[in-house]
């Protein structure tokens, strides 16, 4: 009976435990039935996509950058390939091996890459930037897994140091980061494009045709105002002077006078883009825009301006200049002569202190500064390079009992280069200041015309025959008075000399000093114009007369060497090499070559204008078969050109026989119709202020420079001789 219980039970725990097998199979079939159904159904989409990323990846195909050229179509920046190593840290297997290997061949320190390989944390990291391809021929990166080469575009810059202070950087990213390259990053940078990548089952990577490739897109060029071997004249003469003058530094700027146009812009120190060291920073700024000082006698400009448009002083006015000491304000101001008295001609040739200070009391405090700021100074110049500093101008509200008579000197002030060389291009230009600038246009890598500049006049300072005056006396100062080392034979030039005590441990120092000369030429009709600033020259010889004068006289020279005393007041001619020039985006041919600029829609009297600063021959030629309807509250009928020939931006051979004819007609008044205004956003102001006049509306302006905004806005309909206003970018 117990046996017969004893074989009952173990036949029931037998059975209990196949049940309870079946029961944890079937829990086990069900788990992973459920995990199937979350992986193949739920979650499939997540999991092919992270499949597809181990076979499919997308490489990124650079755009190249735009070209920069000078004005003669010289290549000044082209692009070049470089190349970069990275690596995947986690895929090395031997990061001590590789990290020899890799100091051996950049002869660098093996502990450096070292440090980069043990990141563990990251799949991607760079070892080297931007190497020349001959560097890593030696590296085999086939035989490395987790070692990438990758190429890498980067910038040629093909006259060194010339012009770098305008061209400027990139980044390691091939990224404006100064000069040109920062402003204009935007137009050169292009696209970039891409490709899809697909890995074989043997790990080779090779193009994937189910997806589409998108080429890059080259990005655009730029042509510039820049001469580049007026460039180098003016850096090969200032670096001289600043070795000879032992000075800390120094800027040279030479602009076009009639236009705006920067033909060159130098600062030292400087550097050189294509190799650059560490010791290379103090010149990385560009000092002509960036750098503000007080500029002495150079400021005297605005008193002498002020007294002659206000009819307060002619030339022969005599004025007791004390024997050369006086005192202001309990402070004892000395002229380096000690004349009793002297005309008003002679204290502007002299450059005494103690004359203009004294003379500045008929001008005024309100005057003087409406003068002051009329030239440009305490407002940025508008010029199209980052990093100006607009300097600083005292409001007559601040003036303290002294300011006015050092004010007139050239204290308490801060001005740039650029706005002093435009406040004398304003003396040189029939009293007109100009906006200066540095691009003469944006093309695209076929060539064709992106965006064109033109000159832009922001305002009349002063009367031409006030600045036929003040002409004279620039003569006098470097005829007979303290700019005598400028002169240069055979070709009258004008000009004014600056010295001005430099700041040192919070006072002014007398062994500290800045040494400025600015001067034009040639002066029966200016045309160029030069401004020479040496910082804290240390040589025994500090005056502006002394030591920027020469420096201006030697580039000077070099120009009219290099141009031609009777070809300087010829129009800007393009010229391009005698043989045919040919890059990798651009090719141009042979010839001499004048853009013709766009007259069409101004009034006839601007046109002429234009022309005639350009120096260019023209004929009008009146179209009576067809009325124009102009919708003007003028009841006076507008002479507007209607057509030109040759062709709006045409580039045409330039001779002297050249004649640009101007069709125009008599356009009438209608006042019967409401018009649309005209879009004349990122119009210069004086094509903006023509294509409404024509249209028939009033206008008033705010700033100057460029259009941004306008109110009523564009296309909306206004009765004619409603007044639009212009917001310009230089708006204060």
């Amino acid at each position: 009976m117990t046996f017969y219980r004893s074989t009952n039970n173990r036949q029931i725990n037998s059975k209990r435990r196949t049940n309870l097998f079946l029961l944890l199979f079937i829990a086990f079939f069900l788990a992973v039935l459920s995990k199937l159904f979350v992986l193949q159904i739920l979650d499939s989409e997540i999991y092919r996509t992270a499949a597809k990323k181990q076979y499919h990846s997308k490489v990124i195909l650079n755009a190249s950058r735009g070209l920069i050229f000078d004005k003669n179509m010289n290549l000044l920046v082209s692009n070049t390939t470089k190349v970069s190593i990275a690596a995947d840290p986690n895929m090395i297997d031997k990061p001590d091996s590789v990290a020899g290997l890799l100091a051996y061949i950049f002869g660098k320190d093996k502990q450096e890459y070292l440090d980069k390989l043990s990141g563990k944390n990251t799949s991607f990291i760079y070892l080297e930037r931007k190497v020349d391809l001959q560097s890593v021929k030696g590296l085999d990166t086939m035989s490395i897994e987790g070692l990438i080469v990758l190429k890498d575009p980067s910038r040629n810059y093909n006259y060194g140091q010339i012009g770098s202070k305008i061209l400027g950087l990139i980044d390691i990213e091939n990224k404006g980061r100064s000069g040109l390259e920062l402003e204009y990053n935007d137009d050169l940078s292009g696209k970039d494009g891409y490709i899809v990548m697909q890995k074989d089952g043997r790990g080779n990577k090779r193009p994937d045709l189910e997806y589409p490739r998108k080429d890059p897109l080259k990005g655009n060029n730029l042509v510039l105002t820049v001469d580049v071997d007026i460039q180098k004249f003016a850096e090969e003469e200032l670096e001289s002077g600043v070795v000879n003058y032992n000075a800390s530094g120094g800027k040279v700027l030479v602009v076009s006078v009639k236009t705006g146009e920067i033909l060159a812009l130098a600062s030292y120190p400087t550097y050189d883009p294509n190799n650059l060291k560490i010791s290379d920073t103090a010149g990385f700024k560009n000092s002509v825009l960036t750098d503000i000082y007080e500029p002495g006698s150079v400021f005297k400009i605005v008193t002498a301006a002020g007294l002659i448009e206000e009819h307060l002083l002619d030339r022969n006015s005599i004025v007791q200049t004390e024997g050369g000491t006086f005192d202001v304000s309990g402070i004892k101001v000395k002229d380096s002569h000690g004349f009793n008295s002297m005309s008003f001609e002679e204290i502007i040739e002299q450059s005494s202190n103690i004359g203009v200070m004294k003379i500045a009391r008929k001008l005024g405090p309100e005057k003087f500064y409406k003068y002051a700021r009329d030239f440009g100074f305490g407002i940025y110049s508008g010029l199209d390079l980052p990093g100006e500093n607009k300097g600083y101008l005292k409001r007559p509200v601040d003036f303290s009992s002294e300011s006015l008579e050092f004010l007139a000197i050239g204290y308490q002030v801060m001005v740039n280069a650029v706005q002093l060389s435009m406040a004398y291009s304003a003396v040189a230009n029939d009293g007109v200041l100009m906006k200066p600038y540095i691009v003469k246009k944006i093309i695209d890598p076929a060539g064709n015309p992106v965006k064109e500049f033109y000159p832009q006049r922001l305002r009349q300072v002063i009367q031409q025959s006030t600045s036929k005056e003040l002409n004279s006396f620039f003569i006098g100062v470097v005829q007979r008075g303290t700019g005598r080392a400028a002169n240069i034979e055979n070709v009258t030039i004008a000009g004014k000399t600056g010295t001005s005590q430099r700041i040192v441990d919070g006072k002014y120092s007398s062994g500290s000093h800045n040494s400025t000369f600015i001067g034009y030429f040639p002066a029966e009709d200016p045309q160029i114009l030069i401004t020479v600033i040496l910082d804290d020259p240390k040589s025994g010889e500090f005056y502006g007369g002394r030591v920027a004068a020469p420096i201006f006289r030697n580039i000077a020279q070099r120009i009219i060497d290099y141009k031609g005393v009777s070809n300087l007041s010829q129009p800007d001619i393009i010229t391009f090499k005698n043989n045919e020039q040919t890059t990798e985006d651009v090719k141009y041919t042979a010839g001499n070559l004048i853009a013709i600029p766009n007259l069409r829609n101004l009034k006839l009297d601007d046109a002429v204008e234009i022309l005639k600063e350009k120096k260019l021959k023209y004929e009008v030629i009146k179209d009576d078969t067809m009325q124009r309807s102009l919708k003007s509250a003028s009841p006076d009928n507008v002479i507007v050109v209607v057509d030109q020939q040759p062709d709006i931006n045409e580039s045409v051979e330039y001779d002297e026989k050249l004649i640009i004819k101007l069709i125009t007609r008599n356009c009438k008044p209608d006042k019967n119709e409401q018009i649309k205004v005209p879009d004349v956003i990122n119009l210069s102001l004086r094509r903006a202020i023509n294509r409404l006049i024509v249209e028939g509306f009033k206008v008033e302006i705010v700033g100057s420079g460029e259009v941004i905004t306008q109110i009523p806005k564009a296309n909306t309909e206004q009765k004619p001789g409603t007044k639009v206003i212009l917001f310009c970018r230089n708006s204060d």
